[in-house]
């Protein structure tokens, strides 16, 4: 797995043509996670003069078409409004990608000999974290004279979020437990929240006091 400029990107191999044998078949699947907002360049990767038509297509529909005459033709699509035709190479990029773009997107290729392998590309969109928050709950135990410490890590409007601790305690996971008691003074938690296009932290400074009843 690699990390290209904000987003992922993973090979998992299908099948593997020689282009240069002129054997028409399936590249190897690219699996990219991209963020809300970002773009997904889509390019041919033969040489211009080799193609006769080009078609770009989206979980089997297709939604733009390259042609010898050099000319694009966007086709109705979820995408209209966000495509921009490459003019420098043959290919389209969608532009201010949303989480209901994910899917398998594919750019099929006729050349002038023959048809040429297939790009096919697994595409995940994630909302970026934005904010972490740590929500906090204690108790003072008299039998032990300590806090019982219950804290919860959280990114609203994520998804796919892992959570790590450090400070004053570690670990994994959304909630920690843990005992604290009044000599240790105050201490300090961070939490990380991370998914595969972003992370960011918070940090929370606790202390237990000690409670005292009096008895009248």
């Amino acid at each position: 797995m690699q990390d290209f400029h904000g987003y992922t990107v993973s090979i998992s191999g299908v099948l593997l043509f020689a282009l240069l044998q002129g054997v028409c078949g399936v590249l190897a699947d690219a699996v990219m996670v991209l963020k809300v907002g970002s773009s997904l360049d889509l390019p041919v990767q033969y040489p211009i003069e080799s193609l006769l038509l080009v078609q770009w297509v989206f979980n089997g529909k297709i939604f733009a078409e390259y042609s010898t005459d050099q000319s694009y033709t966007l086709l109705e699509s979820q995408f209209s409004g966000r495509l921009k035709e490459d003019n420098d190479r043959v290919g389209v990029t969608v532009q201010d990608l949303q989480p209901q773009d994910s899917g398998t997107f594919s750019v099929t290729a006729e050349g002038t000999e023959t048809q040429l392998p297939t790009q096919t590309f697994k595409v995940y969109i994630q909302i970026p974290i934005t904010a972490v928050q740590i929500g906090k709950n204690q108790a003072w135990i008299l039998s032990t004279n300590s806090c019982d410490v219950d804290v919860k890590c959280a990114a609203p409007g994520a998804e796919s979020v892992s959570y790590l601790w450090s400070g004053y305690k570690t670990g994994s996971g959304a909630q920690l437990q843990f005992s604290l008691s009044p000599a240790e003074g105050a201490v300090t938690l961070n939490c990380t929240a991370a998914n595969n296009v972003s992370s960011s932290s918070a940090t929370e400074t606790l202390n237990c006091s000690v409670k005292i009843t009096l008895l009248l």
